[in-house]
């Protein structure tokens, strides 16, 4: 049977993942007394073949295997059904079970490419290495044409981030044809194994060859840019992406590379412009709107950036990016209110934040009236979640302060230089706070720390 007529059978099995579970016990269960005729045999062994099926969909794994070890009892030359064990076997966790039963399956239909592909999943999750070379040396022996094998085995391979050997798959991929496509998907994965020049030179000559579609030249102008950016030739980059915008103006990547770059130099007008094209290009993009947001308001442009950033959160209100940029933008134009409200926006939506009640506090501090008890409750949550954090301590000295609890500051700020004992600006609080108390020594010393973890922060 060829390789291409027996893909379908694995279809379903190539969806399970090869999470290590408990290793199952590798002893095979006695086999089940044999029917009295073949027939009656094929009946069992295809009632048995649903039943693992379906074990698998339901990710019964343990169970799935011991109906497929039954049915290799019933029908000991079945490659599909070794298979199908093997596969078995993998999503369990029981992965030299698998090999054997892969390498069985192998034996028995040697034509077939899917047994070497499921081995090298089996390698890569095992993270055997010597064995996952031989393999793919293996495939290269006897499938050097195969280039549908080698092309998925080297995407597979760059996403689990297995580099040189998915470049070397796609080489191989790309051996048994010219395809503009497959020397495209070389670069790509040149550019990201750091062989910039290799990835420039692949993909300059898909962008600059007339009878490749647009879009592919886009997709090798692009690849280009970014080789480019990488080896520290930003007017390149610029030039090869912006070529890639012109060459397919619905391509939202493109503009989202040229605006890195231009923004990685703070030329946030630049940034800014790209971004603001692509929109018109492609209006429901939401990818765009976070970096335009950003730039307009790294830029000094508050409102515009908030009206953006406000568009985005309407079509997807779990950008986290952008509640954290409006209120960045709401506390430079001082609108303090707002900045507290996004705060709380964001905690709604996304409560495991990371120290997202510390950021709350911080901003309720620059509320007036100021609401002590609310900014003290918020800091009594932020306590359960991280109670040796020392940003902690100094904002309860800060509400301290404000709230004319001097005594207590001092305490406060003395708690946050344990936990961070060289911080200036707890040192500064903290004199400010024995000078209102009237103890000038204290202040006095206080400072001269202050002063001496200052020369420290400019040194590093």
């Amino acid at each position: 049977m060829s390789s291409t007529g027996v893909r379908p059978f694995a279809a379903p099995l190539f969806k399970f993942a090869f999470a290590a579970f408990t290793l199952a016990a590798n002893v095979r269960a006695a086999c089940p007394p044999a029917p009295a005729s073949p027939q009656e045999t094929r009946a069992q062994v295809e009632q048995l073949d649903r039943t693992a099926q379906a074990e698998m969909q339901q990710q019964q794994y343990a169970q799935a295997v011991q109906h497929f070890r039954e049915i290799v009892c019933l029908a000991p030359n079945s490659a599909r059904e070794f298979y199908g064990l093997g596969a078995a076997e993998a999503a369990s966790g029981d992965f030299l079970a698998a090999r054997k039963s892969l390498r069985t399956a192998d034996r028995l239909e040697p034509g077939n490419v899917l047994p070497l592909t499921m081995l090298v999943r089996v390698n890569v999750a095992m993270n055997d290495a010597d064995n996952l070379k031989a393999v793919l040396r293996e495939a290269a022996s006897r499938f050097p044409n195969d280039t549908e094998l080698h092309g998925s085995l080297a995407r597979f391979l760059a996403g689990k981030d297995q580099l040189d050997l998915s470049l070397a798959e796609a080489l191989r991929a790309r051996s048994g044809t010219n395809d503009t496509e497959s020397t495209v998907g070389l670069a790509v994965l040149e550019n990201s194994a750091g062989a910039y020049d290799d990835a420039i030179r692949n993909a300059a000559a898909i962008e600059s060859q007339a009878g490749a579609t647009g879009s592919l030249r886009a997709s090798a102008a692009g690849v280009a840019g970014l080789s480019y950016e990488s080896i520290g030739k930003p007017e390149q980059a610029i030039l090869r992406l912006r070529h890639a915008i012109d060459l397919d103006p619905w391509r939202e990547t493109s503009y989202l590379a040229l605006a890195m770059i231009y923004t990685n130099a703070n030329q946030l007008g630049d940034a800014i412009k790209v971004l603001r094209q692509g929109l018109e290009k492609i209006p429901s993009s939401t990818a765009l709107l976070l970096p335009l947001g950003t730039n307009l308001v790294r830029s000094g442009q508050y409102q515009s950036g908030i009206d953006v950033l406000q568009r985005l959160l309407l079509q997807s209100s779990n950008e986290t990016g952008a509640y954290l940029q409006i209120a960045d933008a709401s506390h430079k134009s001082g609108n303090f209110n707002r900045e507290v409200q996004v705060l709380q926006d964001l905690a709604e939506h996304k409560p495991d934040y990371p120290m997202i009640h510390v950021l709350i506090a911080r901003a309720m501090l620059n509320v007036v009236p100021l609401n002590g008890p609310a900014v003290a409750s918020e800091l009594d949550l932020a306590e359960k979640a991280a109670a040796a954090d020392p940003d902690i301590a100094y904002l309860r000295g800060k509400l301290d302060v404000a709230m004319n609890r001097y005594q207590d500051a001092v305490a406060s700020f003395q708690r946050a230089v344990q936990l961070r004992p060289m911080d200036s600006a707890t040192y500064y609080q903290l004199a400010r706070a024995y000078q209102k108390l009237g103890n000038a020594d204290l202040a006095k010393q206080a400072f001269e720390r202050m002063n001496y973890a200052k020369k420290n922060e400019t040194a590093q």
